[in-house]
């Protein structure tokens, strides 16, 4: 095997470092280990012979932009207290979607910026940075984690969640993100910012929360309950439980329940409308939600937070966990 036969195995890109090599060999012996496939036939054994000996050829190798040429590319806020670096994400075309094509064009503690990085390859890369996190973590225990059952992978699911959450919190400024995005707003007689979003809440006409929505009115206030994860649980004026806000920005999230949680802000909720939707489930119910967020006086910038802390507990639990099976 040659250099470019074990990058084209790995699916090595130009802009790949050595980060980036090691994901995508784990990753694949995640999928062809014999282990993991219950099988010692020999096409099985050869296929993953054949990964390990393409990685030995990479190990070594730097296929990346190089850091002083990455700077050059990209401008942007660094976060120097961030727990692990991220790599930037673009679309090789302009008008970019999901599912398109896209390559790194940096890596390193820059914050999101909302015009140079797409939402959605800003989660992508906090979602890449979460695995190279725990496959440290499977790399100490690597026979290991092959032998866990599904009950192990299962946890390293919700760990990632947990992950994912902390680290996009730390690459994130909820207050420059609304001043920049956010299309409906306007001041108070304070002077403090209030920012409105489109929600609703749904569900199917036979189950218990959606009999509650029949007796919502237009302009009836909703109340938050709880914060779960970046979701915000939604209950009536009664205190009964209505389900989950969805909002029709994703990035919303994040800026909301930051912010919420850090009391910097709060919000007030009102139904605008009810609709009867039919597909092939059944039929559902659709409340249309006003939602209005409000800045506290003085607020104009948001300190990340650390969450150092709590992602090595995060790391701590999960090894932990490894060890354990």
């Amino acid at each position: 095997m040659n250099l470019e036969q074990a990058k084209r195995l790995l699916d090595i890109a130009p802009t790949d470092n050595q980060d980036d090599i090691k994901r995508k060999y784990r990753r694949m012996m995640g999928f062809f280990h014999p282990d993991v496939l219950g099988s010692d036939h020999p096409a099985h054994i050869r296929r993953a012979q054949e990964i390990n000996e393409a990685y030995e050829l990479l190990k070594d190798c730097d296929f990346s932009i190089s850091s002083s040429k990455q700077a050059e590319i990209w401008k942007g806020v660094w976060n120097e207290n961030a727990f692990w670096t991220r790599n930037i994400y673009l679309y090789y075309a302009m008008e970019g979607a999901e599912g398109h094509p896209y390559y790194q064009a940096a890596r390193g503690n820059y914050m999101w910026e909302p015009e140079e990085e797409d939402f959605e390859l800003f989660l992508t890369s906090i979602h890449h940075a979460t695995e190279e996190l725990l496959e440290q973590c499977e790399s100490k225990v690597y026979s290991k984690f092959w032998e866990a059952g599904e009950a192990v992978r299962e946890k390293r699911f919700q760990y990632q969640a947990m992950l994912f959450q902390c680290l996009a919190a730390q690459y994130m400024d909820p207050v420059k993100t609304l001043q920049e995005l956010a299309g409906r707003k306007r001041k108070d007689k304070q002077g403090r910012e209030i920012y409105c979003f489109r929600a609703f809440l749904g569900g199917m006409k036979n189950c218990k929360t959606a009999q509650r929505f029949l007796k919502l009115k237009v302009k009836d206030h909703l109340y938050p309950e709880a914060f779960l994860g970046s979701k915000i649980a939604v209950k009536d004026r009664e205190g009964y439980f209505l389900g989950h806000l969805s909002l029709e920005e994703d990035w919303a999230y994040f800026c909301m329940v930051p912010l919420l949680k850090a009391r910097l802000a709060q919000i007030k909720m009102t139904v605008k409308g009810m609709k009867t939707l039919r597909d092939m489930r059944g039929t559902g119910i659709k409340v249309e939600v006003d939602l209005w967020l409000r800045l506290e006086a003085g607020v104009s910038q948001y300190e990340t937070q650390s969450l150092n802390r709590r992602m090595e507990e995060l790391l701590a639990g999960y090894e932990k966990v490894l060890r354990s099976c």
